[in-house]
């Protein structure tokens, strides 16, 4: 018989965000291999942090839908809004969002918690539960987990998709005060497990830096690819030369502007023009790279539009040359597993670390840059340019890599690590 585990995951279709795909993946091979999964996510997620589409679970996966009691960051907004156009008339001018620091405990989710308390103990108690996974972020899911473990006496497994206090980048402007609330939150969730996961090994040894004792609890275990996304049909590669990049751009925490200034070098080099270079950006940030563009006065080379499926983008992407990489350590992008598998060689200006040998060992034709520097991204488009003209560009190690990090092969690691807790 199988054993059964709840799937605590706010996101999961239908909302489209990229924290949804680790858990879709879990859930359908978990169901393939030895365990029952039942997954409980959000009813009315906070659409102003969420993208709601149409996707539905995987088939034959059993999906439960809580209500948040309210989503916060529209009523803040607001409130922050109205705070701010009254500091302006004194001549003052608000940095941040200082309601999300102050009531936002541990984040902006947390009206999920007491839906997700209840519905969960009705599932543990119907369904006979052996084991409670909780995909984090949001944060808050991890309440709802610990809740559901002491009334229980269920196992826990907490998942950080992302850090919560240890290993965040100083660029991200939190404030001293709530670095003390997320330290303490966040040793209490990480105590509380049974098995504490993360998704990169910088970040496991982070954390055990911080927390010695959870060594032997602490898993790392990546966020991977799933083969059976790769495209079916033959793409021919666009007639231009095309680097490309999908999502985030990470502005919020990084202003780095070496790419764009490269490209403005090569352009006013007469190295690339219009008719043999096209930069393509899809992502919630179009409006930023706009403006860059520009600026830069380089808009005629690249072209920006938002957010398109998963599917559509894996397409483009595979038609691409070259995809842009950024980064924000110690996390590793999903568009590194993605870029692997798709056979498209890398742009990368990022400091040295656990992307930077990955992209050395699977992709020989990527260009790692460690400085974010013009001159040498400029160096690099123009050699990758030269490479395809060449035919000189070599296929990245997809077999070997989806042999490592499929996401078939991650979940048995889950199975793993959770197997001998029920």
């Amino acid at each position: 018989m199988k054993k059964k585990i709840l799937m605590i995951c706010y996101y999961y279709p239908p909302l489209l965000d990229v924290g949804c795909k680790r858990s879709v993946a879990f859930s359908k091979y978990l169901k393939k291999h030895s365990w029952e999964p039942h997954v409980l996510s959000v009813k009315n997620p906070d659409k102003h942090y969420c993208r709601l589409g149409e996707e539905q679970p995987p088939e034959g996966i059993p999906t439960t839908y809580a209500r948040s009691l309210f989503s916060l960051s529209w009523i803040f907004g607001k409130i922050n809004g109205l705070i701010g156009r009254t500091v302006s008339v004194f001549g003052g001018r608000l940095k941040r969002n200082y309601l999300h620091d102050i009531f936002s405990v541990p984040d902006l989710f947390f009206g999920w918690i007491p839906g997700a308390i209840i519905s969960g103990y009705k599932l543990i108690k119907k369904q006979h539960i052996d084991c409670i996974y909780v995909s984090c972020s949001p944060f808050s899911s991890a309440v709802a987990g610990i809740f559901l473990k002491k009334i229980t006496g269920r196992p826990l497994v907490i998942d950080f998709r992302d850090p919560f206090a240890v290993n965040i980048p100083d660029s991200f402007g939190i404030l001293d005060f709530r670095k003390k609330i997320n330290r303490w939150i966040e040793k209490k969730i990480i105590n509380s497990a049974d098995r504490f996961i993360v998704n990169t090994e910088e970040v496991r040894k982070g954390y055990i830096d911080a927390y010695p004792e959870i060594a032997d609890k602490t898993v790392t275990i990546y966020n991977g690819f799933d083969h059976g996304l790769l495209p079916d049909e033959k793409l021919e590669k666009f007639e231009k030369f095309t680097i490309i990049y999908g999502g985030n751009m990470y502005f919020y925490a990084s202003e780095s502007t070496g790419f764009f200034d490269a490209v403005k070098w090569l352009k006013v080099s007469s190295k690339i023009n219009k008719d043999n270079f096209q930069f393509l950006y899809y992502g919630g940030d179009h409006q930023h790279v706009e403006s860059l563009s520009r600026e830069r006065d380089i808009s005629d080379l690249i072209q920006t539009e938002s957010s398109i499926s998963h599917p559509g983008m894996l397409k483009v992407i595979k038609k691409s040359h070259l995809q842009l990489l950024r980064i924000i350590k110690p996390m590793i992008s999903t568009k590194l597993f993605e870029g692997i598998a798709l056979n498209i060689p890398f742009l990368a200006p990022i400091p040295e670390g656990e992307v930077a040998d990955l992209i050395a060992e699977y992709s020989p034709s990527s260009h790692v840059v460690h400085e974010d520097e013009p001159q040498l991204i400029a160096d690099a488009i123009f050699t990758a340019m030269d490479n395809y003209r060449l035919n000189k560009v070599q296929d990245n190690s997809v077999a070997e890599f989806l042999e490592k990090f499929s996401r078939e092969e991650m979940t048995f690691k889950l199975e793993r690590a959770i197997g001998e807790l029920a």
